[in-house]
């Protein structure tokens, strides 16, 4: 399984700039993120700032837009748990992910975010 895995999971890397910026066109992912260049890769989930606004869990994502560089630390070290009951902030409506996010309600655009369209 994790050969399938790892197989199907390369045939993305490619493409996840393209993918993940909400108007890849006008608008895409800084730093950029290429194909063929390892340095990109290695800035790639919770190492790139716009991916890691995307994978933070729904209930940092305020504090995240409050102290981008602290939450980002605390992902990669640890400290912010990433786990299958911590929806990521894709998940959820919004043209920025979660934007539209109601902390009272949050079941309200769960699975509506435009990651989650494509």
């Amino acid at each position: 399984i994790r050969q399938i895995h790892s197989e199907d999971t390369s045939k993305l890397k490619p493409y996840i700039g393209r993918y993940a910026a909400l108007d890849a066109e006008n608008e895409p992912l800084k730093p950029a993120i290429y194909s063929n260049n390892q340095r990109s890769h290695a800035k790639m989930g919770v190492n790139h700032p716009q991916l890691t606004a995307m994978l933070c869990p729904i209930k940092h994502l305020a504090a995240y837009h409050e102290d981008p560089k602290k939450v980002q630390e605390q992902l990669q070290n640890g400290q912010v748990k990433m786990h299958a009951a911590a929806w990521p902030a894709f998940a959820y409506e919004g043209d920025l992910p979660g934007q539209d996010f109601d902390p009272l309600n949050m079941q309200d655009g769960l699975f509506k975010g435009y990651l989650m369209r494509r």
